[in-house]
């Protein structure tokens, strides 16, 4: 069945429905017999107002999946109550599901001409991937294929850029013609199916450069994880303006906000080069120099919130060396990386008990401030303060120098993207290292995962991190 278009009167996003990477849950209602399936053989069935109290109090969210796949009862209680038990239980790690990427942003007409699969963003799965949802390798059509189908709108994503992920969801950039005199932006949900266009801004509405944020159900003060819900905020200039400007989209309301000026500082070069958006608490941050530049976007209406210009443990690294996260009590953190010498035992001085800088270093990540909110009697929304964080050294991953070449902060190294719900972060070493490629680095249990191979993917561009809705996935368990 073709997707369903979006009439030209109607200026609210329109929807797309197709299948989904995750399979469809059975339809579950209040009246649905969550008895025994033994097959007639005489049993007791445990109340499942008994059971759920249970489910709640298991230590982990892979305790809950282990508890679903016992039997197809259990499988579908879980499925009804997956939005309550993915907000009261901690997040699975496994919940990232890999990335999208586009090798070249400058694409020629001739690459436009010669392959329509070529033209898609490149999703990049992990091992989760795998085994959650069949993605085992690199695929430039996944993404069409769970969002569109096989509808005859299979070249809406050619060509689109990604420039935003939370929870499930991937914000898009359509650029279908060559030149265009709008912003033409999607929203979609590839683990569910479904894909929402958004009222293109034109004319005098198009933004320049520009950044966003999404915020989504997860992010209300009732969480609602499995609604449709979702909030995109834009950051861009004007080459005509001195000053930043803020906007909304709220799919509820279904329309744009009025233009907001930023309030709390000057115009903010390369809004691109801020990256990725980090939402806590309603309001969405970027890191900026020495601290982060902050939005409120729990309300239709943006406004910029005043931050610290700087904080103990918050330091001015090159782009791609820092990052902005979440830890595991959901307060944003500041992530940096450093080069470690290695001593090379080989070269210990005989009798002298000294170790020798060898000619290579290896990466290292740590934790070192957290933001503390505040109550905004000095003008500023809270302040950084250094913890004792983790200091995580990732000695299999080298950088080589020469003997008289003191390793810069341009060595082919950059931090990609930070997953809030599973702690995951993405990176890229290339040339100049002792293994290129893309990892994932799960900061909790210092885990690495190497997804991707090759010194070409430190010069990937739009670079978006895809992490699955875990309701979503408890959702889904009840398959028939």
């Amino acid at each position: 069945m073709p997707p369903v278009r979006r009439a030209r009167c109607d200026h609210r996003a329109a929807p797309y429905s197709a299948i989904g990477w995750l399979p469809r849950s059975s339809r579950i209602d209040d009246d649905v017999d969550l008895g025994s399936s033994n097959g007639g053989s005489e049993a007791v069935p445990v109340p499942h107002d008994a059971l759920t109290p249970v489910l709640v109090r298991l230590p982990s969210a892979a305790d809950v999946v282990r508890s679903a796949a016992t039997c197809r009862r259990w499988a579908r209680l879980v499925a009804r109550n997956a939005a309550m038990l993915s907000g009261a239980l901690p997040s699975l790690r496994c919940l990232t599901l890999g990335f999208l990427h586009q090798e070249d942003a400058g694409i020629t007409a001739r690459r436009r001409r010669a392959s329509a699969a070529a033209a898609q963003p490149c999703f990049v799965p992990t091992a989760a991937a795998g085994k959650l949802i069949g993605l085992q390798s690199p695929s430039r059509t996944a993404l069409a294929d769970a969002v569109l189908g096989l509808g005859d709108d299979r070249g809406l994503l050619e060509h689109s850029r990604p420039v935003a992920a939370r929870n499930g969801w991937i914000v898009l950039e359509l650029r279908q013609e060559r030149y265009t005199d709008s912003l033409k932006l999607c929203v979609c949900n590839p683990t569910r199916g479904e894909l929402f266009m958004l009222p293109p801004l034109a004319g005098a509405d198009k933004p320049g450069d520009y950044t966003c944020a999404l915020y989504t159900g997860h992010d209300l003060a009732s969480p609602r994880p499995l609604s449709t819900f979702f909030r995109l905020l834009i950051v861009y200039n004007r080459r005509a303006c001195a000053f930043s400007s803020l906007r909304c989209y709220s799919l509820d309301i279904g329309r744009w906000s009025k233009e907001a000026k930023r309030s709390w500082g000057p115009k903010i070069g390369c809004l691109r080069e801020l990256g990725q958006s980090v939402v806590v608490g309603g309001v969405a941050y970027w890191h900026q120099r020495r601290s982060a530049f902050a939005v409120r976007v729990d309300t239709p209406e943006p406004t910029e919130v005043p931050m610290p210009p700087t904080g103990p443990g918050v330091r001015n690294l090159p782009r791609g060396w820092c990052s902005l996260g979440v830890d595991a009590d959901g307060n944003l953190i500041f992530i940096d990386a450093g080069l470690c010498n290695d001593l090379d035992d080989a070269a210990l001085g005989k009798g002298s008990g000294a170790a020798v800088r060898s000619n290579s270093c290896h990466l290292s990540v740590s934790t070192r401030s957290v933001f503390r909110p505040g109550s905004g009697d000095d003008r500023c929304s809270g302040q950084w303060e250094r913890i004792d964080g983790r200091f995580i050294r990732l000695e299999q991953l080298k950088v080589c120098f020469g003997e008289d070449k003191i390793p810069p902060f341009g060595e082919k190294m950059t931090f990609r993207w930070f997953c809030e719900k599973s702690g995951n972060l993405l990176f890229t070493l290339g040339e100049g290292t002792s293994s290129p490629g893309a990892f994932v680095l799960n900061i909790a249990t210092k885990h690495v995962e190497k997804v991707a191979d090759g010194i070409d993917c430190d010069s990937w561009k739009n670079f978006v991190g895809y992490e699955m809705d875990g309701a979503a996935y408890l959702a889904s368990l009840s398959r028939s």
